[in-house]
């Protein structure tokens, strides 16, 4: 299930990051302004208010897909460093794991890493 799940958020992470996401939802705003009164819908009055939710709509996906663009180049960047130092590699792609298994090899690392210190 876990898998599963992670598949599917990240899925929808990507989609939403994409500019056709934004380019579509954009569209959506337009034709509900253009076409939704002759198709019965309620007239959207253009006021401070509904400026303020395009906006807010608007800055969704572009924070989004900035966010996507920085976590993807971050990782990318980690990756190439971690092959540099020639450091265990069984971290490359840890990102794309269960959230239990990358809480369960961070927990190893800080106990081997206390150990360290300790002893």
């Amino acid at each position: 299930m876990n898998k599963t799940f992670a598949s599917i958020t990240r899925w929808i992470s990507e989609t939403l990051a994409s500019a056709w996401a934004l380019a579509v939802a954009l569209a959506l705003v337009a034709f509900y302004l253009i076409a939704g009164p002759r198709l019965g819908f309620p007239a959207q009055p253009i006021d401070l208010s509904f400026c303020i939710a395009f906006s807010t709509f608007v800055l969704v996906f572009l924070i989004e897909h900035q966010g996507y663009v920085e976590r993807a180049a971050m990782q990318v960047k980690l990756d190439e460093i971690i092959s540099a130092l020639d450091a265990d590699r069984s971290k490359i792609g840890i990102e794309e794991r269960p959230p239990k298994e990358i809480d369960r090899v961070r927990d190893q690392v800080r106990e081997r890493e206390g150990h360290r210190r300790v002893g």
